[in-house]
């Protein structure tokens, strides 16, 4: 019986923590976003895995904290969603009972970052460029105006992938005109999306069919857990 009632109460904190880690989420989350004027991202959802939970209270650490991040918006084009799995995090149990967590230090974050279609295609407007998957999404079209370098700006079309480094994300042209380009790159197109929750910095980039899903990580992060002073 006593197991029973230790079972249940485990239980019945689960909930009551995650709506407590939800506000320190959207107070992190808030303060990533260095526009004033734009609209921060939302935190749409909390969950708290392991078992028993009681005990990762007490100890003040828990082991897979998932945050879904909505609505982000960066200089580049829009992220439709990020969800993230946060591994140690720290919230030391006194300063938790007395609400008096400043911050929360993280030992590790993975994240899976969306990016549509369609949102991508409202940033490539404006450079007269235009990306469309073809089949399942595994391979990407890429239709528009492009600088070509030596032979200036050309209509062209043809296949692109996406390549990521040093935390930049690039649309790369890999064929035109169904000609193949080895040794003869192309000028990418930069996809600046900084700014990302949790430090997040991105490491790679996959498509499918209706958008980009981009792999992020950041480790040893420290996530604010109360609101920046007004200035």
């Amino acid at each position: 019986m006593l197991v029973i009632l230790l079972v249940v109460a485990d239980r019945a904190a689960v909930p009551i923590a995650e709506s407590q880690m939800k506000a320190k989420a959207e107070t992190s989350v808030a303060q990533s976003s260095t526009n004033p004027g734009v609209r921060p991202p939302r935190v749409t959802a909390v969950s708290i895995g392991g078992f028993p939970f009681l005990t990762q209270v007490v100890f003040g650490k828990y082991d897979d904290l998932r945050v879904t991040v909505t609505d982000i918006p960066t200089p580049g084009p829009r992220i439709t969603e990020v969800k993230a799995r946060l591994q140690g995090v720290h919230v030391p149990f006194w300063d938790a009972i007395r609400d008096q967590v400043k911050d929360v230090p993280v030992d590790k974050v993975t994240a899976d970052v969306q990016i549509t279609y369609d949102d991508l295609n409202a940033y490539l407007a404006t450079q007269n460029v235009k990306v469309t998957p073809v089949g399942d999404g595994q391979e990407v079209h890429i239709s528009g105006r492009i600088d070509t370098g030596l032979l200036g700006t050309q209509e062209l079309s043809g296949a692109t992938r996406f390549g990521v480094q040093d935390n930049t994300l690039t649309l790369i042209p890999t064929e035109i005109l169904g000609f193949r380009l080895p040794g003869l790159p192309l000028p990418g197109i930069p996809l600046p999306i900084d700014n990302l929750p949790f430090n997040l910095r991105i490491e790679k980039a996959a498509t499918g069919k209706d958008g980009l899903s981009v792999t992020a990580t950041a480790t040893n992060v420290v996530l604010p857990a109360e609101p920046a002073p007004a200035s």
